[in-house]
């Protein structure tokens, strides 16, 4: 089947995780993405995990990011680079980029470069805290953003001191934002003929993906704070949270109390008011508690989802990658590696019955695709040969 993207090529500029993770996910709806590197590949590809863990010699973060993309390698600092890039960014439907503001403007890649070239693309930028503002020109990351937009201070018990979140949330959502964004725009081109400059940044993005605790927290009259028995949201009644079972844990969602009296044979749960299951909630949580740490997790689970109760098992990642319902969805798949064999990794999420996504390649080498991407805007064998002896590009790429 054809791809939804197919046909729409997108020169990638981005490092790290948020930019790479928003174009990998147009790659594998069909987009030709041309990743542009430095000579030797960017810098993540060589981030490993703990103490110097990599998989097979490649950044396990790397490669999470970067499958569905060809690579080209180009010095952008040297003029020759820069000419080249630019030639391939005046082919491109889209031109993403995640720099700190300001770094394309010198490099003579900014917004205006590209459209002097290109008067129809679609020109993504991402950043920290987006292009002018008192925090501009500060880094942007991860950590930061949760620590800076009140994420840190909603996990967790009362006594925890602020925590994070242990995976790249805003990174997530921002590479969201960026792809969507990127398609609203692509498709008003198509409808008008107009391109134009996105901006999409993480701190905005750690705001959006806390909607719903922000409006509830600036709007509803009252002092929330953590639980002490670690209810699972500052603003939610019991029963909200994880309880441990005789062998392993299992998660309760929004559940009438009475109606777990019922299911659990715990009357005293019914007496509760709709008040009470918030505002003693941490003595409901152990009064449960009591009842479900004597109970296996098959057991107590079998029980709670006959009842319909939104009750669901604490699974560790070995334990989600055993879900038959994760592989009934195809949301793990083995990607080629860079230097032979696979890996395994997250597929894709959704489907489309038309145009299906599809894993396009793994992710490439460093420059895996220069003189083939080069060759397409243009540029004969020899001034490609000459790039690498310049060393603005790998040689015998």
């Amino acid at each position: 089947m054809t791809q939804a993207l197919a046909g729409v090529r997108i020169a990638d500029f981005t490092t790290a995780h948020q930019g790479p993770w928003a174009t990998q996910k147009l790659g594998d709806m069909g987009a030709d993405v041309i990743k542009i590197e430095r000579p030797g590949g960017e810098w993540s590809r060589d981030l490993s995990a703990g103490a110097g863990h990599d998989v097979d010699g490649e950044s396990p973060f790397w490669l999470s990011a970067n499958r569905s993309k060809r690579s080209v390698t180009l010095d952008l600092k040297a003029d020759e680079g820069r000419a080249a890039a630019l030639d391939v960014a005046a082919g491109a439907d889209a031109v993403v980029e995640n720099f700190r503001p300001g770094v394309m403007d010198r490099l003579g890649l900014a917004y205006d470069d590209v459209r002097a070239v290109n008067p129809e693309v679609v020109y993504v930028s991402a950043s920290g805290f987006g292009s002018d503002g008192p925090l501009s020109d500060r880094p942007g990351q991860d950590l930061l953003m949760q620590a800076l937009c009140g994420l840190t201070t909603a996990v967790g018990h009362a006594d925890h001191p602020p925590m994070p979140v242990p995976f790249p949330l805003v990174d997530g959502h921002s590479a969201m934002q960026l792809a969507f964004k990127a398609m609203v725009a692509l498709f008003h081109r198509e409808r008008t003929g107009e391109g134009q400059h996105v901006e999409v940044n993480l701190l905005d993005s750690a705001l959006d993906t806390q909607c719903q605790a922000f409006t509830v927290e600036r709007n509803v009259d009252h002092d929330f704070e953590r639980s002490a028995t670690g209810i699972g949201q500052k603003y939610l009644p019991a029963p909200y949270g994880l309880y441990e079972t005789a062998d392993g844990h299992v998660a309760i969602s929004m559940t009438p109390l009475d109606r777990l009296a019922d299911v659990l044979d715990l009357p005293a749960l019914a007496e509760y008011s709709k008040r009470e299951a918030f505002t003693r909630r941490d003595e409901i949580k152990r009064t449960l508690a009591e009842t479900t740490r004597e109970r296996t997790t098959d057991d107590l689970l079998a029980t709670l989802l006959d009842a319909e109760v939104w009750a669901a098992r604490v699974d560790d990642f070995d334990g989600a990658a055993a879900n038959p319902q994760v592989r009934h969805n195809e949301m793990l798949v083995e990607v080629p590696h860079p230097t032979g064999g696979t890996f395994e990794t997250t597929g894709i999420p959704g489907s489309l019955s038309a145009t299906p996504g599809e894993i396009q390649r793994g992710p490439p080498a460093p420059g895996e695709h220069t003189a083939e991407v080069l060759g397409e805007v243009g540029y004969t064998d020899s001034e490609i040969d000459a790039l690498a002896a310049a060393g603005v590009t790998d040689p015998g790429e």
